[in-house]
């Protein structure tokens, strides 16, 4: 991608420059023409070698190649494209030297409202020139909102599925866990005739409750990576790594199972041994 830019755009933006220098009030029309290129750019054309002060050319609007030495290598940055195949090669050209009919304005705001500056950009840009029209004047937030609104579309969609996933899973291991221990109430009605306490029916009942969860988890979590990993290869800017994501949810999801377990465990301790196995 090449860039027609003004000397004062990587200071706007926050762009550090790697080597060499940016462009300055030099770098008019009338000058030798210069080129600054992103690091991956510099990697993918000079290799190992120095990029400042080696040349490159592009195909002007009558077909000729126009030379420029390279005076600069630019940091990479992440784009707010959505694109799954970003552009990662940049070429920067002096604005003056290749002057464009359409772009972009860029304001820098500082203790100041971003929306109040409206106004006063309309009012420079016409003094500049009345008949110079001037769209879509925002801030940065909305336009980078604006051009990921599909993508968030999608993460919502994805979030609200996942938690309804979570609250059907949840509600089923608990139903499930509950009325096979209520099943296992003649059980531990013997063993607390038996002489068994209350607390070894709840550790017995915990210990082979967790094997159970712990195995459904693990079988859980690999088929989480796999659609994660499908998710990753179709959209590149969905983050599907979160840890804190995978194991919270897992956590929870054990946690349930083991209540689910500890309360009809509790119940059947209080029953009376004798009327237990009467209904038996």
């Amino acid at each position: 991608m090449v860039n027609a830019i003004s000397p004062a755009f990587f200071e706007t933006f926050g762009m550090r420059v790697v080597s060499g220098r940016a462009f300055t009030g030099h770098d008019s029309a009338n000058a030798a023409k210069v080129y600054l290129v992103s690091e991956s750019a510099a990697r993918a054309y000079f290799g190992d070698l120095n990029p400042i002060g080696r040349r490159l050319a592009q195909a002007g609007a009558s077909g000729e190649l126009e030379w420029g030495e390279v005076v600069g290598v630019i940091a990479d940055f992440q784009p707010n494209d959505p694109d799954p195949n970003p552009v990662t090669h940049h070429i920067y050209v002096a604005m003056a030297q290749e002057p464009q009919r359409h772009f972009e304005l860029a304001v820098l705001a500082a203790n100041v409202t971003p929306s109040s500056l409206v106004a006063n950009i309309r009012a420079a840009m016409t003094d500049l020139d009345a008949d110079l029209p001037v769209r879509r004047l925002q801030p940065a937030d909305k336009f980078i909102a604006r051009m990921l609104y599909q993508l968030g579309v999608l993460r919502d969609m994805l979030a609200g599925f996942g938690a309804l996933g979570l609250g059907l899973a949840s509600i089923g291991i608990y139903g499930i866990i509950a009325r096979t221990m209520a099943q296992r109430t003649g059980e531990f009605a013997i063993r607390l005739a038996l002489g068994a306490a209350v607390r070894d029916l709840t550790r017995l009942v915990l210990a082979s409750s967790v094997k159970l969860a712990l195995i459904g988890s693990a079988v859980g979590l690999l088929g989480a990576f796999g659609v994660s990993s499908i998710i990753a290869s179709a959209f590149p800017g969905i983050r599907t790594d979160n840890l804190l994501v995978l194991v919270g949810t897992t956590f929870l999801l054990v946690a349930i199972a083991l209540l689910a377990c500890w309360l009809p465990a509790r119940r059947a301790g209080k029953v009376n041994p004798v009327d237990a196995l009467r209904a038996e």
